[in-house]
């Protein structure tokens, strides 16, 4: 199990993706960092380029990005303009694998979201199509995309695991793979057995308290976390966990956490293919 952190989640100003925590997160033994990649693509060649040698600096690789698509470039609905979102996603997943990262998360609420009156089913057949276009941009810079559910309050599409194991299922296509995010799992009433059927589809997770998103530290936070974490266990997760969660002292509470999730997992069973 490899655990990391989204760093745009802890900055004031995630315009550089979050890259400014890096060296603390080296410092603290995490084993990667998670950037925002709509962030980071928003960026011209030398400020990207800064980036990368930050990363190099602190000595932390960039295995994860997040936030895949800016809110203003729409997925679905009648304004998807598929040439404009394939030179976006061209540059973006470009830009990931020029980091090293081997999976982007597609959560997008805002991009995602259906306007009111278009007709839901067809938004659905939208994103498979996105998904069909993605997959061959991802394949071309060795890249896994991540469906990310999120809670109703963020998006009207996509809102549970289950959710996005259908549109995997129904794609069917190697680099579409699904998330599973605690915190929208548990705003969605979503039970963690859900996981038991994701199985081998279940390529990352974020973690956080529910209790105002914040920094999971203990398992005496939430009553839920213990079943989580079984099923987990019992498909064999081997892959990675990122803490997505607000702090007043993230230093403090990155240590804590990873003290927390580490214990907890030292004797996960190891697996030949746990790091995609």
């Amino acid at each position: 199990m490899r655990i990391g952190l989204c760093g745009s989640m802890v900055v004031n100003d995630p315009g550089l993706g979050g890259v400014e925590v890096a060296p603390l997160l080296a410092s603290l033994g995490y084993d990667y960092i998670e950037l925002s990649i709509s962030h980071l693509t928003a960026l011209d060649h030398a400020s990207f380029a800064a980036v990368r040698k930050s990363l190099y600096i602190a000595g932390i690789p960039c295995e994860c990005c997040n936030n895949f698509f800016p809110p203003y470039l729409k997925l679905t609905g009648p304004d998807v303009h598929l040439p404009e979102i394939t030179g976006y996603a061209k540059t973006a997943l470009g830009r990931a694998a020029e980091l090293g990262a081997s999976i982007v998360v597609l959560g997008s609420g805002q991009a995602k979201s259906v306007p009111e009156g278009f007709p839901l089913a067809e938004a659905w057949l939208q994103l498979q199509e996105l998904c069909y276009l993605l997959s061959k941009i991802a394949r071309k810079n060795n890249i896994t995309i991540a469906l990310e559910p999120l809670r109703r309050a963020e998006c009207n599409i996509i809102n549970s695991v289950e959710e996005a194991l259908r549109l995997c299922h129904a794609v069917n296509l190697p680099e579409i793979r699904v998330l599973a995010d605690y915190y929208h799992l548990k705003e969605e009433n979503e039970s963690p057995l859900v996981l038991l059927k994701a199985s081998r589809d279940l390529y990352h997770v974020h973690f956080a308290n529910p209790a105002g998103r914040t920094f999971p530290l203990s398992m005496d936070e939430d009553a839920g976390y213990a079943e989580f974490f079984s099923a987990l266990r019992k498909i064999i997760y081997c892959h990675r966990i990122s803490i997505e969660g607000y702090s007043v002292d993230h230093v403090s509470d990155a240590m804590a956490s990873l003290a927390f999730l580490k214990g907890y997992w030292q004797e996960l069973p190891e697996s030949k293919d746990s790091v995609r």
